[in-house]
């Protein structure tokens, strides 16, 4: 019998081998992740990354050597804090889309009250619009669940949106939630309290995690902390309200939020059904210990490596509570933070504090004088706002008043510019901080004037503290990290935004967005 051609042994190869690829792609699409992790480390710079990296062996150190990683991540607006940072996580819209473009704008809800603490406002999604990756997910799969855990209240409710469940925040000495969510805490949630892992840490003595020759930081800076407690060891304060408060404003508060998430999970069964649920863990310590100490300080440093390690530890332990099945996990911050001035100016770099108070509280005082409302102006980062058509009726031209404003604030020291509602549309072409501006003012919102700082400036009227709020990079800049499955592993060096998480979240789990987003799909984190 003639042994078969080449050609023939040849094509029978490309037969075969072309049915063996035919029938891979036929085979069922890769697990999906049995859980989406959220955690928004708060006042997270992505610098972090690289001037502490070499000493964390946990969570960051994972996420560093696997994940998919964005150091030149942005919260791409004005207004730089907790709540409209938290806002773009899982909407993909700018602030002045989702309704919260600033703390004061957020969350806060009177016609809610705390769960076990009597005669306390409450808080809730009220000003939220829109909706969120959760809400894309549910209309996929009715069936999902999931938890929020966080120590602030905006921290564990704006990442959700306006969905009704499980949604914790600490208040008080105890974690909580709103009669927006629940009328009475779940059982595991009380079980966890009971265990008084909250009483237990008041007087606990906060030393260095390593040797001093690890930090490379000058500790007892004069300006820190309003010049108290300044130098290592830190003591919390004992029992009772002062203790309560102590344990928030320490690290140990992200470790007790990782253990309460750890139990709600566990509680919940999340991640043991065939398809994906949610978890949105907010870390707020880093915020507290950054604003008193500073992002240059000995105490962010040794803060940050306890983070590292406590979150390295949560991460293996949802994977034993996932039973081994695939995590898909992004970790950011809702804001960066300015370093001291005074450590600025320390370091022969420029530095100062700009505050609109006494310009709008003499304002103020003129408009009453004429009207008898001298209440009308307000003012937060940058901005100067109120009641226009109050002002209107009151014979005041807002928009004059805005012209006389604008060169006023124009001309205090560390202030490069200033807009009016008439002006800030010519400036989109040429200014990244005007578009800014644009993208955390909703349309209706009623201002005047709103600015922009020198770099190493804070909006601050005080001293002993640091802040952020302004649209340089230090407060807008943020680390965004991917790491799962089916993820893209390596340093990335394009500008992504955190607007772009959620839809490139909704891409990897195969879930329509619903409405239009200002995000896009960040199509390096997939290896699709």
């Amino acid at each position: 019998m003639p042994l078969p051609s080449r050609r023939f042994l040849t094509a029978s190869v490309t037969l075969v081998t072309t049915a063996f690829v035919l029938l891979g792609l036929r085979r069922a699409p890769p697990e999906p992740p049995a859980l989406v992790v959220l955690v928004t480390v708060d006042q997270l710079r992505p610098d972090y990354f690289s001037r502490f990296g070499g000493q964390w062996a946990g969570g960051f150190r994972r996420l560093l050597d696997a994940g998919a990683v964005f150091p030149n991540g942005l919260q791409d607006h004005a207004l730089t804090e907790t709540a409209p940072g938290h806002a773009t996580l899982l909407s993909g819209r700018d602030p002045a889309r989702t309704g919260v473009f600033s703390n004061e704008f957020g969350v806060p809800d009177s016609s809610t009250t705390l769960i076990g603490i009597p005669g306390t406002t409450g808080a809730s999604p009220h000003r939220f619009l829109g909706a969120t990756l959760v809400d894309w997910m549910k209309t996929a799969d009715p069936a999902l669940g999931f938890l929020s855990v966080s120590q602030k209240d905006r921290s564990a409710i704006l990442p959700i949106g306006r969905s009704v469940g499980p949604v914790f925040w600490f208040t008080e000495g105890r974690f909580t939630t709103s009669s927006y969510y629940a009328d009475s805490l779940p059982s595991w949630l009380t079980a966890w309290q009971a265990r008084g892992g909250v009483e237990r840490l008041a007087g606990t003595t906060w030393s260095l995690l390593l040797p001093d020759s690890a930090y490379s930081e000058v500790d007892a800076q004069p300006f820190e902390n309003g010049g108290r407690d300044v130098e290592f060891p830190h003591r919390l304060a004992l029992r009772g309200e002062p203790g309560a408060r102590a344990v928030a404003d320490s690290p140990w508060m992200d470790s007790l939020t990782l253990d309460v998430a750890l139990d709600g999970v566990r509680a919940l069964g999340l991640g043991r059904r065939k398809r994906p649920d949610l978890l949105a863990v907010g870390l707020s310590a880093t915020d507290h210990v950054g604003h008193d100490y500073g992002p240059d300080s000995r105490e962010v440093h040794d803060h940050l490596l306890r983070v590292d390690r406590w979150l390295g530890s949560f991460l293996d332990s949802l994977q034993v509570l996932t039973a081994g099945r695939p995590i898909l996990l992004v970790l950011t911050a809702d804001h960066g933070v300015v370093p001291f001035p005074e450590y600025a100016r320390q370091q022969g770099r420029p530095g100062g504090r700009v505050s609109l108070g006494p310009l709008v509280r003499e304002v103020n005082r003129q408009v009453g004088r004429r009207t008898g409302d001298s209440t009308i102006l307000q003012y937060g980062s940058g901005l100067i706002y109120g009641d226009r058509e109050r002002l209107r009726q009151l014979g005041v031209s807002p928009e004059s008043l805005a012209t006389t404003l604008a060169p006023r604030v124009w001309s205090l020291p560390g202030v490069v510019n200033a807009w009016t509602p008439a002006t800030l549309p010519g400036a989109l072409v040429t200014s990244p901080h005007a578009r800014r501006w644009a993208r955390s003012l909703p349309p209706k919102f009623s201002w005047l004037v709103s600015a922009q700082v020198q770099p190493g400036y804070i909006w601050s009227g005080g001293s002993g503290s640091t802040t952020h709020g302004t649209t340089n990079q230090d407060d807008v800049g943020v680390p965004i990290i991917f790491l799962g499955a089916g993820i893209r592993a390596g340093l990335h060096g394009d500008t992504v935004r955190t607007v772009d998480i959620a839809p490139t979240l909704a891409k990897l789990l195969r879930v329509r967005p619903g409405g239009k987003l200002d995000g896009r799909e960040i199509k390096p984190v997939s290896k699709r």
